[in-house]
């Protein structure tokens, strides 16, 4: 659009040119013809002078607007050639350049398009495979016994998480054997000093899993409705079993474990279902709740092992101060059998050198002279360190006195 629009530029502009170059020739011309006509006005001649003379200006005029824009236009489409010719290899280069630029994003996006063609294959298969495992998840989620079976294994990752592994004694599937018919709750957490808390696992699936086929909010509603009903009917069949009553000291209820979503769905639409199970000795336990109650029995069990390692610690303490007693005692006899030792000693080295070695010196009288002396016995002196401890004073009696 630019190339002719400056096309039509260049052809106003010569044209333009070429009349201001006529209307100056014109102008002379009517300038000269005046003059001939001033000097030729009352002759016959000087009218054929004149129109000899405007014919010749006529051809004259005639023959340089010609040659005037002749050379006009030829200017005019050489110098449009030149510039387009620069416009067009301009125009050329920058066309190719984008070609190439197009080019190699089309090659890109080619390139990622196949591998979305194969990520969308691959994404497909892992559908109809994802559908295959949930149809059969379904399918097994509607077997009682199966359902049974994994409500039992997430109680068994709660209690886990709460620790009572380590810290409480829990039984799963005991039998509780009564007049009538034998109760099998899924789980018996033992508090300290013998108590217990029976706990039973439900899973109402089927209204449940039923809410997220519905076509429209009131089908939606309806099956929400039934899962209510469901689970009010599993917790008055949960109470009606009095778990506390046979069990030894069990508060007078039983908890029902439901998996959280199960839980919620039932409260979104009776808010005073949990208040209303409670009437029936039941209460609802999501995982939440019963991870909160387990870890707060398992506190509990910590608490009860340290009171119980205080009174061994205790006892420990009492049966080592009653054994550092008898030592003490024990010390104390040897204490007073070292004095007695010592006194008998003394009092034996004082016997030998008052009357055996007088008796015996006397034999020198007699002129025997045997080649050793008779050397006195040194003294004892070192007595038995006192034992100052309360616990020695109250085991040591008084010294008897030493025998001369």
């Amino acid at each position: 659009m630019e190339l002719p629009a400056f096309f039509l530029l260049g052809a106003v502009g010569g044209a333009s040119a070429a009349y201001l170059f006529m209307r100056l020739r014109l102008k002379q011309g009517e300038q000269e013809l005046l003059t001939a006509q001033a000097l030729l006005s009352t002759e016959q001649d000087k009218s054929l002078a004149i129109e000899k003379m405007e014919e010749q200006l006529r051809d004259t005029f005639g023959a340089a607007a010609a040659d005037a824009l002749k050379n006009n236009n030829e200017a005019f489409i050489q110098l449009a050639k030149q510039t387009f010719q620069t416009q067009h290899e301009s125009a050329k280069g920058e066309l190719d350049q984008r070609a190439k630029s197009v080019s190699e994003s089309l090659e890109r996006f080619d390139k990622n398009l196949n591998q979305l063609h194969k990520a969308h294959g691959g994404l497909m298969s892992r559908i109809d495979g994802l559908g295959k495992e949930t149809e059969n998840l379904v399918s097994a989620l509607q077997t009682p016994k199966v359902i049974g079976n994994w409500g039992e294994m997430q109680l068994r990752k709660v209690v886990e998480i709460s620790g009572m592994v380590e810290y409480c004694d829990f039984d799963v599937q005991k039998n509780i054997s009564t007049d009538e018919t034998r109760l099998y709750p899924d789980m018996i957490a033992h508090l300290p000093g013998g108590r217990s808390i029976a706990v039973d696992s439900k899973v109402p699936l089927k209204h449940f899993l039923a809410s997220f086929e519905a076509e429209n909010e009131e089908e939606r509603t309806a099956c929400l409705e039934q899962h209510r009903r469901s689970v009010r009917e599993h917790a008055k069949e949960l109470g009606s079993k009095a778990y506390w009553d046979h069990l030894e000291d069990t508060p007078d209820f039983v908890v029902m474990y439901l998996g959280d979503a199960v839980y919620q769905a039932a409260i979104q639409v009776d808010p005073n279902l949990p208040e209303d199970t409670l009437r029936n000795h039941v209460i609802l336990a999501p995982p939440s709740i019963l991870i909160m109650a387990l870890r707060t029995i398992a506190y509990s069990w910590r608490q009860e092992k340290f009171s119980e390692h205080a009174r061994e610690i205790s006892s420990l303490g009492k049966e080592l101060y009653e054994r550092l007693k008898t030592l003490s005692e024990h010390f104390d006899g040897i204490k007073k059998g070292l004095s007695r030792a010592v006194k008998s000693y003394n009092s034996a080295a004082g016997s030998l050198e008052r009357r055996i070695f007088v008796t015996a010196r006397k034999f020198q009288d007699f002129g025997i002279n045997p080649d050793v002396s008779l050397t006195s016995p040194s003294p004892v002196e070192e007595t038995p360190r006192a034992l100052s401890a309360p616990e020695f004073h109250e085991t040591v009696s008084e010294e008897e006195p030493a025998d001369d």
